[in-house]
């Protein structure tokens, strides 16, 4: 993506838009896979996002295992990557310091660690 914000450069919505588009659709849709384990999704999911080959713009494959690796066999037609998502926003809602609030009126929050 350009750094039009460098150039002091006035940048719409439709252009963001625009340049998401194009930079999705020149991606080769591979795959990337999630192997997760049901007890440690975050984990899980972070070590899948932080290798190397991730690429955001593949289509997401999730593979559930339980605690010594077995596979479910569940083919991942769309409901595992579902589940998956699911229980990611799950955990941030409750178990991270990204949201806080009340329950029904949770906002993000800035975590400084430094």
């Amino acid at each position: 993506m350009n750094c039009r914000h460098e150039s002091h450069e006035e940048v719409t919505v439709a252009d963001i838009l625009a340049e998401l588009t194009s930079n999705r659709n020149a991606v080769c849709n591979g795959v990337t896979k999630f192997n997760v384990c049901r007890s440690r999704v975050w984990d899980g999911a972070r070590r899948a996002i932080l290798h190397r080959s991730f690429v955001p713009e593949n289509t997401m494959s999730v593979k559930f295992t339980d605690d010594i690796g077995t596979t479910e066999g569940a083919v991942d037609e769309g409901g595992p990557r579902r589940e998956l998502l699911q229980l990611l926003m799950e955990h941030l809602m409750y178990s991270s310091r990204v949201f806080e609030g009340p329950e029904c009126s949770k906002h993000l929050t800035f975590i400084h660690d430094g």
